[in-house]
C-alpha cells in the first residue's frame, strides 16, 4: 500500500510560503528522500539509519509525508533504545517508504495537474 501526502499540511505550507515556492519545494524533498533512499539501500550501519531517520522525519512531516514521519521517528527511538535487530528488520519497509514517497512528490512537483488538483 502506497503512503499518501496529507494535502492539508501542504496546503498550510502554501500559505506559508506560497505556491510557487511549494513545487520548487517539492522538488528539492524528492530530491533529499532519493539521496536517502540510495545512503539506506548501501548497507547502511545502525548508526547510520539512525542518523537517516533523524534528517527524515522533521522534513516529511513538514510536507505531509506522515506515514514517513512516524516510520523514521520509530526507527530513530528503537536505535536510542538499543532495538538494533528491530530496525535491521524493518529497513526494507523504510526503504519502501522513503522511495514510494520521493516518487510521489517528484510526480506532483512536475505535473501541473496533480498540483492544482491539491491547491
Amino acid at each position: 500500500m502506497t503512503a499518501i501526502i496529507n494535502e492539508a499540511t501542504l496546503k498550510r505550507l502554501a500559505v506559508e510560503v506560497g505556491q510557487e515556492t511549494v513545487a520548487l519545494l517539492l522538488e528539492v524533498f524528492s530530491g533529499e528522500l532519493e539521496q536517502y533512499l540510495q545512503q539506506l539501500t548501501e548497507q547502511p550501519s545502525v548508526m547510520q539509519i539512525r542518523e537517516i531517520s533523524h534528517a527524515i522525519k522533521s522534513s516529511a512531516a513538514s510536507f505531509g509525508a506522515d506515514e514517513l514521519a512516524q516510520m523514521a521517528q520509530e526507527c530513530e527511538s528503537r536505535v536510542k533504545q538499543g532495538q538494533e535487530s528491530w530496525v535491521n528488520d524493518h529497513l526494507p519497509e523504510l526503504q519502501q517508504l522513503v522511495g514510494d514517497m520521493a516518487q510521489q512528490y517528484r510526480h506532483l512537483a512536475s505535473d501541473q495537474e496533480a498540483f492544482n488538483r491539491i491547491f
